[in-house]
């Protein structure tokens, strides 16, 4: 990244993997970040920093999977370090996190089974404050949630597919004090998807169908209950 404003940054990674006859695949990689504020983050009126200084980090990462004709699993395990961690605070101003950690597990799946295919993913994440001296120190870092999943189950009969997805994620915290906490949320959506032709096909969305009240930012309602009709050509 070459910068006017913020200087010359080179940025790296690099992986490897292995694969054994029973479908187990190991691999491990490494990789470097820089991420310069964006012209909103420094000039935006009213929510704005212009001494704003750019995101570096580090990380490292490691995983196993075991793929079959009609099943499928990953487990990654990783960690990334950041030096001037960008976040918002409670009044949407961007500031500095001067070092931070994030920790993770994420384990995902997929089965075939009986005309059903269901997908499903879990993670866990440690996000935490390290700048050591500040009043946050080994808080957890804003607006992350520690734990979340999800399910999809899909299922098709001839040109007709019909799906249903359960979605959690566990609490988090608004601010860097770790003082307010908002509550974690679960959502189901529905869908169902008819093939007209071979390029052609219509799709019918519910989502958050029994219209949970839940928020993601303090006093920032996520959406309800909503629909969306989906018309979708595909070219061969």
């Amino acid at each position: 990244d070459d910068s006017d404003q913020f200087g010359n940054h080179p940025t790296g990674r690099l992986g490897y993997g292995s694969a054994f006859d029973t479908g187990l695949r190991w691999s491990a990689s490494a990789g470097t970040g820089f991420k310069a504020p964006t012209f909103n983050d420094l000039y935006y009126p009213w929510s704005s920093n212009p001494a704003l200084k750019p995101e570096e980090s580090t990380s490292l990462n490691l995983g196993v999977a075991q793929y079959a004709a009609s099943w499928n699993w990953t487990f990654n395990l990783y960690e990334t370090r950041l030096d001037q961690a960008i976040a918002l605070d409670s009044t949407w101003t961007p500031y500095n996190i001067a070092k931070a950690r994030i920790r993770g597990a994420e384990l995902t799946g997929f089965v075939s089974l009986a005309g059903f295919d269901i997908n499903a993913q879990a993670s866990l994440t440690d996000a935490r404050d390290r700048s050591e001296g500040a009043a946050s120190y080994d808080n957890l870092l804003p607006r992350r949630a520690r734990s979340s999943g999800r399910v999809d189950v899909d299922r098709s009969f001839g040109p007709l597919r019909v799906g249903i997805t359960a979605a959690g994620s566990g609490h988090r915290f608004d601010n860097a004090a770790n003082s307010v906490r908002l509550a974690g949320y679960g959502t189901v959506d529905l869908r169902v998807e008819y093939a007209i032709n071979d390029a052609w096909s219509v799709q019918a969305r519910a989502a958050n169908v029994f219209d949970r009240d839940y928020e993601t930012v303090a006093w920032y309602n996520q959406p309800g209950r909503e629909y969306q009709l989906t018309l979708r050509y595909r070219s061969k």
